[in-house]
């Protein structure tokens, strides 16, 4: 959901008047001076679907088959919304199906599910046709959203800011650079000003507390990627549903707030401009090991098996289809693929930040971190397969993936985390850049197949420049690392 010009977010009177509104609170100086009382400002969460450009109404003119609708909804509930069984009852999208039930046809979280499902059926067949239809719908979406942000009694239901996430969701889908996730990042940042307005009554229900553990993990996700704290209010909200939480998603809450902590720790270390890797390292360390701490408590549900195929002779198979791991379920092995996720970002700072300002009186800080890495890297590898759908109850490596697998758009980030680690050896990059691949042509989500493109573009078997990662040190003419 792009904008070409910014709308302005002054006061009506301003607006209305064409002159520059200084936007103070509770209203502008320009009407106080002027004698009248300022009408206010619009809530932001409104502003951002205000912004589109003229391009996306126009694409409003048409409307589409209910089958092509309908079929586009079903791809999208089936590839991409599961709920796993207890212990755990957790999932991805879980509660679309409810929202759904009680949502009319033409609500925007209705168009807003056909849409993705339609960009999903596009990229799958590479139908130009349907991707058009898809960016119809996303236009119908934007419209209708606008007009419910502009009814009290809509906008703060579940229903609303479900679509607003899943405009994100549409962006990912259609996306065709890794880059471009900073659209979803507006949509994420949107939706946590819709939540400011529903207020602390507003997540009572099941359905309600699960799209806030969406919101709060997407946001920290968002918060993570660009190096930036974590909003006040999200540790308000979290008050707001915690309580009401079952005992045993515990683990995940917990997962969250060292999460957290880890965010404003890189916040700091960036604001701060810290170059030195050992205090770098000093303050990253310390929630490596709350995170350490963690894993160790973890339940006995949460626990995997490892495994190893009989035959690892077969050509068909590499090193990493080889291993592999099974878990209770699929949302018990994506909190675990977020854990190595969180570990790879840790001590790949700690790592860059020793590569390019260390000497060579930090090779320990690097080994130490490159030994991390490698491993975590490793992990996440051997569960791609259960993610997949195989393995799901102990089959042969060689067994065929299930038709459903919701589980791939889960596994994306960290396979692509892992990939890009400057640690990874080249045959398990191209290993990874197969598989991203392969989930990108299956579900027909673009932003998989651009993670394979980059991945195999920006990585080179390793040269004489990396032979410290093999365990070896090659840097005897200088002082400095790199």
């Amino acid at each position: 959901m792009s904008s070409r010009a910014r709308r302005s977010r002054g006061c009506a009177s301003c607006r209305k008047r064409k002159v520059k509104c200084d936007e103070s609170k509770p209203g502008c100086t320009r009407c106080a001076k002027s004698g009248w009382v300022c009408p206010g400002y619009e809530p932001e969460s409104e502003l951002v679907f205000r912004n589109q450009t003229d391009a996306v109404v126009k694409k409003l003119s048409r409307s589409l088959s209910p089958s092509i609708v309908d079929r586009a909804t079903t791809f999208f509930i089936h590839h991409y919304v599961f709920k796993t069984d207890s212990p755990t009852p957790q999932g991805n999208y879980d509660y679309l199906p409810s929202l759904l039930q009680g949502a009319s046809s033409n609500s925007p979280l209705v168009t807003v599910i056909a849409a993705a499902g339609l960009a999903g059926l596009a990229n799958a067949g590479n139908s130009s046709a349907w991707r058009a239809d898809a960016y119809t719908l996303h236009g119908q979406a934007i419209r209708r959203l606008k007009e419910t942000l502009e009814t009290p009694s809509l906008v703060n239901s579940d229903q609303t800011l479900a679509a607003i996430m899943l405009m994100g969701t549409f962006e990912q889908i259609v996306a065709a650079d890794v880059n471009s996730m900073n659209n979803f990042a507006q949509h994420i940042m949107a939706a946590s000003r819709c939540v400011e307005l529903r207020g602390p009554n507003q997540f009572q229900t099941e359905v309600s507390r699960k799209l806030m553990a969406d919101m709060r993990r997407l946001i920290i996700m968002t918060c993570h990627r660009f190096q930036e704290p974590i909003p006040y209010a999200l540790k308000r909200w979290a008050s707001w549903t915690d309580p009401g939480q079952p005992q045993n998603q515990s683990p995940g809450n917990r997962f969250t707030e060292i999460s957290e902590q880890l965010a404003a720790v890189r916040a700091q270390i960036k604001r701060d401009t810290i170059c030195s890797p050992a205090v770098v390292a000093s303050m990253l360390l310390p929630v490596d090991e709350k995170l350490d701490h963690w894993r160790r408590a973890l339940p006995p549900s949460w626990q995997y098996q490892s495994y190893q195929a009989i035959d690892t002779t077969s050509p068909s198979l590499t090193t990493c289809d080889t291993h592999y791991d099974v878990y209770q379920n699929l949302w018990v092995a994506s909190m675990w693929n977020n854990y190595r996720s969180t570990r790879l970002l840790i001590h790949e700072h700690i790592m860059s930040t020793a590569l390019k300002f260390g000497t060579i009186n930090d090779k320990h800080i690097v080994q130490a971190a490159a030994k991390v890495l490698k491993s975590t890297a490793d992990d996440v590898c051997r569960s791609v397969p259960f993610h997949l759908g195989l393995h799901r109850h102990r089959t042969s490596p060689n067994a065929q993936e299930s038709d459903a697998i919701p589980g791939c758009y889960l596994i994306i980030w960290p396979l692509f985390i892992s990939g890009m680690r400057r640690t990874t050896p080249w045959p398990q990059k191209q290993w990874i850049a197969e598989k991203l691949r392969y989930i990108g042509i299956r579900m027909g989500l673009r932003i998989a197949l651009s993670m394979s493109e980059q991945l195999l573009e920006n990585s080179k078997p390793f040269s004489g420049t990396d032979v410290w990662i093999m365990g070896e040190w090659s840097r005897s003419s200088t002082n400095r690392i790199s």
